[in-house]
């Protein structure tokens, strides 16, 4: 089994190899043509946030919870300390700790759950460690709702930077002071981290992943305030939409319910977007499968469903006639200009009826080439990996769906309280 590794002097290193990772195993499955970013910046929009590795609510209230211990420390007590290991060393105790009560409730329930518990497998104290911290994982959601203001600085670089001012941070801090004084979460004391979460005595103490009455209504807040429009915002406002949001067990299944509620023009041609745009993309992911079956085995094991899939499209999609992939693009800013070249053209032979396969596998057998180079399956026949009548790559995107469902559970179950 090939494996790769690396030599990290940092935490903040780990974080960066880490974060590399994750965009190379995009929603844990390998992108073979170059749709993942497209599809993490619509996630973007409707999720804002919220990724694919987050797995409770609470961990956004836990990093913050231990910065306040930190700076309530007495200078004394603060002195010699590093604050990147101290926020480490505290992340592990919680992990140990909240490992210990999930897997004894797991036990209790007969169940292999790991109820959201990041690390919940590592054991013994001191020893079992963890790649992605909370730290890592929720930094962008933290920097998103202002839990903690990095100004976009990864969290070593922010940490270090508050601790240790350089001339410029205080200047600005001194021009700033009256109104960073002011909203300041905690007056008491001098909030070093522009820690934004009201601080929580004893908040360790019997610790769980379920929030707080007040921690869901702060979170509520924020995502109302910051996301306004935005769906995970219009979920805690709309029941209605909430009520579909639960039934439905995917992204195109919920919003093909949703748009038949009363909703905001913008939110509601955003969904119509997400869905019309996944549609479009399984055509293509479907065509590649096809041509992989061709190739390899001489099987047409996935014909049968090409063919529907081009009867259906239409009627499939929310809008079809007034689809246009220059909206996708005006939110995936980043797209290289091959795979909008690959999308335009996707989408014209899609409204063509593909009456040319070769130009299909053409499309598909040029795309992938550009995004996995001399690793690509078809061009290079690197298909040691390819099972029969299996299905290789991304298929309808669900854009954090599941993620985000499991975010605003927490809320709302706090809120109930």
């Amino acid at each position: 089994m090939a494996s790769i590794g690396w030599i990290d002097f940092s935490p903040e290193h780990r974080n960066r190899v880490g974060t590399v990772l994750d965009l190379l195993k995009p929603e844990g499955m390998v992108d073979e043509l170059g749709m993942g970013t497209i599809r993490d910046a619509i996630a973007n929009e409707l999720f804002p946030g919220i990724s694919t590795i987050q797995t409770r609510a609470k961990y956004f209230f836990i990093v913050p919870y231990i910065l306040y211990d930190f700076q309530n420390l007495k200078p004394i007590q603060r002195k010699g300390k590093n604050v990147v290991k101290f926020l480490e060393q505290k992340e592990y105790e919680v992990m140990w700790d909240l490992g210990d009560h999930y897997r004894a409730l797991a036990l209790d329930q007969k169940t292999r759950e790991s109820f959201g518990v990041i690390g919940i497998t590592k054991i013994i104290r001191g020893k079992d460690f963890i790649v992605r911290r909370p730290s890592a994982i929720y930094w962008n959601g933290l920097n998103t709702y202002q839990f903690i203001k990095t100004g976009g600085l990864s969290a070593e670089t922010f940490l270090k930077q508050m601790v240790n001012p350089n001339i410029e941070s205080l200047l600005s801090s001194e021009v700033k002071s009256d109104d960073a004084n002011s909203d300041d979460a905690d007056s008491d004391h001098q909030n070093m981290f522009k820690l934004k979460v009201p601080f929580m005595k004893k908040w360790n103490e019997n610790l769980t992943l379920e929030l707080t009455k007040d921690e869901s209504e702060f979170f509520a807040d924020r995502v109302i305030s910051i996301s306004k429009n935005k769906l995970i915002a219009e979920l805690l406002l709309n029941e209605d939409l909430w009520s579909v949001f639960i039934a439905a067990s995917n992204f195109m299944e919920f919003s093909k319910a949703a748009i038949s509620l009363n909703l905001s023009s913008e939110l509601k041609s955003m969904l119509i977007l997400a869905h019309d745009f996944s549609e479009v993309m399984y055509g293509a992911h479907l065509a590649y499968n096809c041509q992989l079956h061709h190739k390899v085995f001489n099987s047409n094991h996935h014909d049968a469903t090409w063919n529907d899939w081009l009867a259906n499209i239409q009627t499939n999609m929310l809008d079809y006639h007034n689809f246009n992939p220059d909206k996708i693009f005006s939110y995936a800013l980043t797209t290289k200009s091959s795979t909008m070249d690959f999308v335009k053209t996707w989408w014209q032979q899609t409204q063509l009826g593909f009456l040319d396969l070769n130009l299909r596998d053409n499309l598909i057998e040029k795309q992938e080439a550009i995004v996995k180079g001399s690793k690509a399956r078809i061009r290079y026949k690197k298909t040691d990996d390819v099972k029969e009548n299996y299905w290789q790559g991304l298929t309808y995107f669900d854009y954090r769906y599941n993620q985000g469902k499991t975010i605003l559970k927490d809320i709302k179950s706090g809120l109930t309280k």
